[in-house]
């Protein structure tokens, strides 16, 4: 299975997989318009924020939406209170979308899948996102509160 999921993403990040309509709805640039995606991604925001930063952003950003991209399965290892869980193999499959009007922060088990989807994002137009270095684990190791 996890085979599988690394496949899909694989593909998914080189736009081949990647759904169209709401949501990743823009493909990637290429030939023209590589100078007007290389401006949208400039007007972008792309971070990497530790535990303390990312409760921080919490508290301070109201509009902040919180994804957790593992699965459901995974939520056993605890989530952050608020946040929402959209599986990272719903958004490749094109049956969840995550909105473009409000800042997001990304989460995993541990930052990579976080990460990919982050700077996918990016590249696709949302304007602000940022991604939880270390995901869960580094959350835990830093002694944040976790619900169950």
């Amino acid at each position: 299975m996890t085979r599988i999921i690394v496949f899909v993403l694989t593909l998914f990040l080189f736009n081949i997989a990647a759904p169209h309509g709401e949501g990743m709805a823009q493909p990637l640039a290429t030939g023209p318009d590589i100078a007007t995606s290389h401006q949208e991604k400039q007007q972008s925001l792309f971070q990497t924020v530790t535990p303390e930063e990312a409760q921080a952003l919490m508290a301070s950003h109201r509009d902040l939406l919180v994804v957790d991209v593992r699965n459901q399965d995974e939520l056993r290892e605890g989530y952050i209170e608020g946040s929402t869980l959209i599986p990272l193999w719903d958004i490749v499959k094109g049956q969840q979308n995550i909105p473009r009007d409000r800042p997001v922060l990304l989460i995993c088990a541990v930052g990579g899948r976080s990460l990919a989807l982050g700077k996918l994002m990016v590249q696709n137009g949302w304007p602000e996102i940022y991604n939880l270095k270390g995901g869960i684990e580094a959350w835990k190791e830093a002694g944040l509160p976790l619900k169950y």
